[in-house]
């Protein structure tokens, strides 16, 4: 009687091998080659998933939906065959994992084109092939089986969204990064029920959100004719304005995305619904600059504005007037063009950045300081520890001389941190209101402008590109780089003092009637 009982779940295992080997032909052979599909990252969860799934095989540690599934398995052959259910759940268990594991190990073949692999080797399977018309196989279980025993129902989408920024905290994600993920869940909450159960988060969920984030207006919270509205009148409302670009729209649903997948993770969903919907919106070709340069005469007018001829207050910092000050503001843009440093990084140099070695001034961007723990940096990325000699032409407006007037501590105080945990987030949004109140903003033309017009001016000097990529804390994926400590001081010092810029002049921007702003911190 065992052996029947055993032979009955083997072949309704086969059956379902047979099923996920059907979808997986389909998604390698359909929809891989499809553009708008990342493979990458497909492979990428696969492997994650193979992996997850061979350590839970190995200690018979079974998922909540595998559990569900053989039950409904064993509760379909017929009671006859029955010599233990106990024994036969194990086995039904045991082959359902192997049934998983093996079809994601010859998809994931298969996407990697290494068709040498695409034989079956788990010998449960052994003869079994593809439907001869294979379909899709549907959401929900085989036709031959019953629905799933009713299993114990998840906590609420509210609790584990509050479970999982609470997970996030403890890692030390950033401030921004978590301000990121409520926005997303703020869009979320509009099309999606919180309160009912995170298991039935379903497909069609996860479609309302991706159009909810699609046909949203860009920065809808700032628009007077959108800002006091919910996401779903302001779509109405905003119906004309600008969406959300491809990148903004990608990070809002991947933020939804990884909140899901942790959930599976954590196994209070059994799978992610809608994993291979695509936003409404295309990606950009590769080789679209999403940023450019200032221009000359964008140049000329940026260091135009009253910041650099007087202003009428610290407030009004783009209102002509007669306050001559060099402080944040001022200093801020021409750090950047000259030393090629992101907002970020030059809003939070500490007074004890500023060094000389060997005769040569410099930026120390490092993230460790003789500070105190609030005094702690961050940047972005480990290349961006670096050491960057001050331009000649930030010298020549006093630069020293404003350092030396600070005191211990941040160089430009007067630069607060933004509401998100950085000092990037206030800086964006002034220069947004400056470029735009005097005309050298365009949506390829922001602050970061700055940086490529750095780069561009080490280019047309002929500086190399092992020397550029030191300067401006660019990684070079060539091992060769990852060796030594770099070009010296000096050297460097030579390089960047290379970096010009035709027609711009700055000597308007000191002298006589300027207040170096030391007083003013």
């Amino acid at each position: 009687m065992a052996q029947g009982q055993d032979a009955a779940i083997d072949q309704a295992i086969r059956d379902y091998f047979r099923e996920a080997l059907d979808w997986g032909q389909e998604f390698a052979d359909i929809f891989a080659p499809e553009a708008e599909v990342d493979v990458e990252d497909c492979i990428a969860t696969l492997e994650t998933r193979l992996a997850l799934l061979r350590r839970r095989l190995a200690v018979r540690d079974f998922p909540s939906d595998i559990q569900s599934e053989a039950t409904a398995l064993v509760e379909a052959i017929p009671q006859s065959t029955f010599t233990s259910r106990y024994q036969a759940l194990q086995r039904a268990q045991t082959g359902l994992l192997r049934a998983k594991i093996e079809a994601d190990r010859l998809l994931l073949a298969k996407l990697h084109g290494d068709y040498a692999q695409t034989q079956i080797a788990d010998p449960l399977f052994a003869g079994v092939t593809s439907s001869p018309d294979a379909v899709i196989p549907a959401i929900v279980p085989p036709a031959s089986m019953p629905a799933p025993l009713a299993v114990a129902p998840a906590p609420p989408l509210r609790e584990l969204a509050i479970k999982y920024e609470q997970a996030l905290a403890t890692q030390n994600i950033k401030e921004k990064t978590l301000g990121d993920l409520r926005l997303t869940f703020d869009l979320a909450r509009a099309v999606i029920d919180f309160d009912k159960p995170a298991s039935l988060l379903d497909t069609a969920d996860m479609k309302a959100l991706r159009d909810l984030i699609g046909q949203i207006p860009a920065h809808y919270q700032k628009k007077p004719e959108t800002r006091d509205l919910d996401p779903v009148a302001a779509i109405k409302a905003g119906h004309d304005l600008p969406k959300m670009g491809y990148e903004t729209q990608k990070k809002r649903f991947d933020f939804f995305k990884r909140f899901v997948a942790w959930m599976v993770a954590e196994e209070y969903l059994p799978k992610a619904p809608g994993a291979d919907l695509k936003l409404l919106v295309k990606k950009p070709p590769k080789g679209k600059p999403k940023r450019l340069p200032y221009d000359t005469d964008q140049l000329k007018l940026i260091f135009k504005t009253p910041i650099y001829t007087g202003r009428r207050s610290l407030k009004h910092s783009g209102v002509p007037g007669d306050l001559r000050l060099k402080d944040g503001r001022y200093w801020v843009p021409v750090i950047a063009l000259y030393a090629g440093m992101r907002s970020g990084e030059i809003i939070q140099l500490l007074k004890s950045d500023i060094r000389t070695e060997d005769g040569v001034t410099y930026f120390d961007i490092s993230k460790w300081e003789d500070e105190e723990a609030e005094e702690i940096k961050n940047l972005k990325t480990g290349s961006s520890y670096r050491r960057v000699p001050i331009h000649s032409a930030i010298l020549a407006l006093g630069f020293l001389d404003y350092v030396a007037s600070r005191g211990k501590g941040r160089i430009f105080p007067d630069l607060k941190l933004g509401s998100d945990g950085t000092y990037s987030q206030p800086w964006s949004k002034f220069w947004y209101n400056l470029g735009n109140a005097w005309g050298f903003r365009t949506p390829l033309h922001v602050f970061h402008s700055f940086r490529h017009n750095f780069v561009d001016a080490l280019h047309d000097a002929n500086v190399t590109d092992a020397i550029a990529m030191q300067l401006c804390g660019h990684a070079d994926d060539a091992a060769h780089w990852g060796y030594g400590k770099g070009a010296s001081l000096g050297r460097l010092k030579e390089e960047i003092e290379k970096v010009q810029y035709s027609g711009l002049d700055l000597s308007h921007a000191t002298g006589f009637g300027w207040d170096k702003g030391g007083e003013h911190g």
